[in-house]
Order: structure tokens, then C-alpha cells, then sequence
């Protein structure tokens, strides 16, 4: 018997779960489809678990680089990664449990598209929807002529499997991915190579964050290999053996292979006629709908940037505007953190960007020294830069290298999205010592009256 739906939705990460349970509580009869374990890429293989690696990590690392701590600190791997993967484990649960408190109906299979447009869900049956919303994400990019066999190459996925900590590891692809693995490798005692094809880390960032970011893994005795690709890889017995197109050879223990995401598409997804972009990612308007007015995608699946925070928001708008209501996406304001340590975040235009778009753009930056918090957090470098408009002072973007940078970055969000000025964050009172009072103290900066830095006053001549 064809079972209906006011909506179905394929996938149950943060494209998915956030849109079924908006619509349940909007009176909706929903439906959610998963093949693989609920929370999708980010509980299960992104943000959660690597964020638990490097919360250990960093703590390890601190406790055995602090010079009036004494005795042998050890780190039981396997210990370890059971504990990440029991976080993992613990929030998919919950996800269920909230799916079920809402009335949420889960089938557990892989979703396609019948021929007559409907769901069909493996060792199930058929689904009926008045609304669908497609969230089936993303999966790891592969490198031609290289297998990931999970056991000496690996990609985001298996490599959260290992068992036994290796002794080297060679990482491809410089992203925010492979830079994070690289400095929770490093810090756990990881002999770690990182080869990146660009000519510097995380490219396509502000270059002050890309030379942030080599500081802080070269700092960790990361090696770095920019401008380089990978010109052949063998796996001989229990390591691989790789030539590099500089000219460099080295064998190392595991490889992990992080260039990059590809969109993954639902089977027979071409009967519905969907427009897509040269990549394959699924195009919406700011309501997330498709060029299918009975089709709404949300998350990964609709392109860069692939943030969970993003697709939480496009989940809640694509759900709101299939319950009747009007919801808009502003893709303007999306807060991005790479978590190394210190924390990378960014928010907003860049200096270029801006004037681009017509703004008398200016940047004013500040290292992060006068920041007393930053140096109880034993900050040796970093430091933050704030974009905005010269006539107005409009605040148009902020870039921030320090310890809690994730949670910081959130305020300047805020104040790009009311469109705050300079003399807005000046004013406003942050507690002592903290490392928000950066945003303080560079508003100050670029207002020309700052009190914890000293700028020389120009002659009048």
C-alpha cells in the first residue's frame, strides 16, 4: 500500500532531520529516508568526531608541552577512538529519539526516484509526497588511479576507524579537512606530511588565514608540500610508498586522502528534471526551492560552502516555505571555522570582495599580544582583522586567529547581519579577560582611539 506524505525528505544529516521535525511541528505528516546512520556526514564522519579528536588532542599536547607538569603522559589510541566514536554514536541517537518525539515517520534504506516521481525506499516500497526535500549531502572525492582500501589509504570515513595509532602519515589535499587532521595527527605524536596542489594551504581563504594556518602545522613539525601533486602511490605490504612531483619520496603508514567533497546524487533524480550546476550540486533560489516547484534541496547537496550551520538554516527555510510561510536564505552572514589551534574563523566579505560590491572597503588588523586572555591561553601567535566600509563604518567582515575563535565568531555574525558599525562593537561592554574583547579592541583600533595599542598620531604637517 503507497503511503502518503505532505513530505518526504531523503537523507537525515543537517540538510534533513532540522526540515522534518520544522515541518512535523508545523502540522505536517513527514516522512524522513536514511540509508546510513542518522546525522549524516557531520555526527557521524565531519564535524563531531574530528572536533572530539582535537579536544583530546589539544589536551594532550597541552599537558605534555606545559614546562611545570612533570611525569610520562601516555595516550591510549584505541581508548581514544572509542570515546570519539561513542560521541558519535550518542548524538545519532538522539536525532532518532527527537525524530520519533515528533511524529516523524524513519524508513531505513536507500531512496529513488520511481518513474512516476514518487519515493521508492529499498526492501521497503513506495513512498507518496505532495513535497519532497532532497538532503542526500556529499561524499568524499576520489583521486584518480588511487583506492581508499581502509587499511593503509584511507578517507574521512575509515580513517576514523584505525585501531593502532601509525607512526607517519601522509595527507592529501590541504582543505580545511586535511588541516585538521593534520594538526590532530601532529599533536598526538604523528610523523605528518601534508601535500596541497594549490600554492598554499586552504586555498581560496584570505591569505592571512592560509599563512595562519601553514604557521600553526609547521609549528607542530608538519611538513608542507604546496604546489605539489602526488605523482605516484603504491601500497607495498603495510605502507604505501609515494614519489611526489617535486621530486620527493617517502613511505608512510597510512594515507589519507582528503581532496575535497563530491555531491551525492539520489538514484533516478533525473526524472525530476532538477537544474544542476557544472558539478552536479542541485540549484535553489532563497527559498531553496528547485527549478521543480514540488522540490526543495537543502544542505550539502546545493553546493559550497558544505557547512552544517548552513544546512540547518536552508533546512528550516525549505520546511517553513513548504508549510505556507515565507522564509528566505541569506547566504551573506555564514560563519566558517577551521579547528586548529589556535581556532581559524572568518565571517563576511573580505577587503577585495568588498570593493568589489561597491564598498569603500578598508581592513585594519591587530596581533592578538594585547589580548591579556590570549596569553593566559598561551596564544604565541594570531590575530584578527576587521573589514569594513570607510565612510559608513559599516562592519563588513572579521577574520580571527585565537583560542575560542569558534565561539566568538558568532558575535560578528550577528553584528554584519544587523549591519552594526564600528562604533557599535566599540561601545559594547565585553567581559575582562576574554577573548571577545578583541572585537572591542579592533573596533577601537579602527576608530583611531584604541587603549590596549598604541598608534603613533600623524604630524599636522
Amino acid at each position: 500500500m503507497l503511503q502518503k506524505y505532505d513530505l518526504v525528505v531523503i537523507g537525515g544529516g543537517p540538510g534533513g532531520y532540522p526540515a522534518a521535525i520544522r515541518a512535523s511541528q508545523l502540522g505536517m505528516r513527514v516522512a524522513l529516508v536514511e540509508m546510513h546512520k542518522l546525522g549524516g556526514e557531520c555526527t557521524n564522519y565531519g564535524c563531531i568526531p574530528t572536533k572530539a579528536l582535537i579536544k583530546q588532542a589539544n589536551l594532550f599536547s597541552a599537558v605534555k608541552t606545559v614546562s611545570f607538569i612533570r611525569g610520562n603522559i601516555e595516550l591510549s589510541f584505541e581508548e581514544y577512538m572509542e570515546w570519539v566514536n561513542s560521541i558519535t554514536r550518542r548524538i545519532s541517537g538522539g536525532v532518532e529519539m527527537l525524530l520519533k518525539s515528533y511524529g516523524v515517520d524513519l524508513y531505513r534504506g536507500m531512496a529513488s526516484i520511481s518513474e512516476r516521481g514518487s519515493i521508492y525506499v529499498e526492501n521497503i516500497g513506495e513512498l507518496g509526497a505532495n513535497k519532497i526535500i532532497i538532503a542526500a549531502g556529499t561524499e568524499p572525492a576520489e583521486l584518480p588511479g588511487i583506492v581508499v582500501d581502509g587499511d593503509v589509504i584511507h578517507n574521512n570515513r575509515t580513517i576514523l576507524g584505525l585501531k593502532k595509532k601509525p607512526s607517519s602519515m601522509l595527507i592529501v589535499g590541504g582543505g580545511y579537512i586535511g588541516v585538521e587532521f593534520a594538526s590532530v595527527f601532529a599533536k598526538i605524536g604523528v610523523d605528518v606530511a601534508v601535500v596541497e596542489v594549490m600554492q598554499s594551504l586552504l586555498p581560496g581563504m584570505d591569505p592571512d588565514v592560509s599563512r595562519a594556518a601553514e604557521r600553526i602545522l609547521r609549528d607542530l613539525g608538519v611538513k608542507i608540500y604546496t604546489g605539489t601533486t602526488v605523482k605516484s602511490l603504491s601500497v607495498r605490504g603495510s605502507e604505501a610508498s609515494v614519489e611526489l612531483s617535486g621530486g620527493s619520496n617517502m613511505a608512510v603508514e597510512k594515507v589519507l586522502i582528503a581532496v575535497g567533497r563530491r555531491p551525492k546524487l539520489v538514484p533516478g533524480i533525473e526524472k525530476l528534471g532538477l537544474g544542476v550546476d557544472e558539478k552536479g550540486y542541485i540549484r535553489v533560489d532563497r527559498s531553496m526551492r528547485t527549478s521543480n516547484p514540488n522540490i526543495y534541496a537543502s544542505g550539502d547537496i546545493t553546493g559550497p560552502p558544505l557547512l552544517a550551520h548552513r544546512a540547518f538554516a536552508q533546512s528550516l527555510v525549505a520546511a517553513e516555505n513548504i508549510a505556507g510561510k515565507k522564509a528566505m536564505f541569506d547566504p551573506k552572514v555564514i560563519p566558517s571555522v577551521i579547528f586548529t589551534d589556535p581556532e581559524i574563523a572568518f565571517v563576511g566579505m573580505s577587503e577585495e570582495d568588498a570593493k568589489k560590491q561597491g564598498y569603500r572597503a578598508r581592513s585594519v588588523k591587530l596581533s592578538m599580544g594585547g589580548i591579556a586572555k590570549a596569553l593566559i591561553e598561551g596564544l604565541e601567535e594570531g590575530f584578527a582583522k576587521i573589514v569594513f566600509d570607510e565612510e559608513t563604518k559599516e562592519v563588513l567582515g572579521f577574520y580571527v586567529v585565537a583560542p575560542h575563535a569558534s565561539e566568538i565568531i558568532s558575535e560578528a555574525a550577528l553584528a554584519i547581519e544587523m549591519g552594526a558599525t564600528l562604533e557599535d562593537l566599540a561601545l559594547t561592554i565585553h567581559p575582562h579577560p576574554t577573548i571577545s574583547e578583541v572585537l572591542e579592541e579592533i573596533s577601537e583600533l579602527a576608530l583611531g582611539r584604541p587603549k590596549h595599542f598604541f598608534v603613533r598620531r600623524r604630524s599636522a604637517g
